[in-house]
């Protein structure tokens, strides 16, 4: 799944920080939240990149059935669903939430997160006038590993064997 073709000065928009960017020594596709088509960095002129969409999605999927405040809001929902709610929603989780702001649910059984249980919103929108996705701390670190170990893997396919 190609991302978003990015020209060497074009307005990008990362997860990243410039100090995070330069820690990876690059910035991944992964990375990427999108492009602006233009100069305004604007939402109408946003182009997200599903690239970014889908690493996100299967990390949250593997990382997710260990996050604490996951596993403990399983656990107080006995059996249904538990949504992960991006954290820019203005009112915040328990507030008026668009869809474009629910990440994906993951299924409860007897208090327990499913494994597998995954599945993405295909409403979310990692980027929205509320702002760039703000994940729970643990969750966005389990991201900049799985970043992490995709530079490392680049870097090691290109070193000579």
């Amino acid at each position: 799944m190609p991302g978003p073709r990015v020209e060497e000065s074009a307005n990008v928009l990362s997860i990243l920080s410039p100090e995070e960017v330069r820690r990876f020594g690059g910035l991944p596709n992964e990375a990427i939240v999108g492009v602006f088509a233009d100069q305004s960095a604007s939402l109408a002129a946003f182009r997200p990149n599903p690239r970014f969409l889908a690493f996100l999605h299967r990390v949250i999927a593997v990382a997710g059935p260990n996050d604490p405040e996951l596993v403990s809001a399983a656990a107080s929902q006995g059996t249904g669903w538990v949504y992960l709610i991006d954290g820019r929603t203005p009112e915040g989780p328990e507030g008026r939430v668009s869809p474009e702001d629910i990440v994906g649910v993951f299924k409860v059984e007897e208090g327990k997160l499913v494994e597998g249980g995954y599945q993405a919103n295909d409403a979310y929108r990692a980027f929205t006038d509320n702002g760039i996705v703000q994940l729970p701390s643990s969750l966005r670190d389990k991201v900049l590993q799985a970043l992490r170990d995709v530079m490392q893997g680049r870097r090691s396919s290109e070193s000579p064997r």
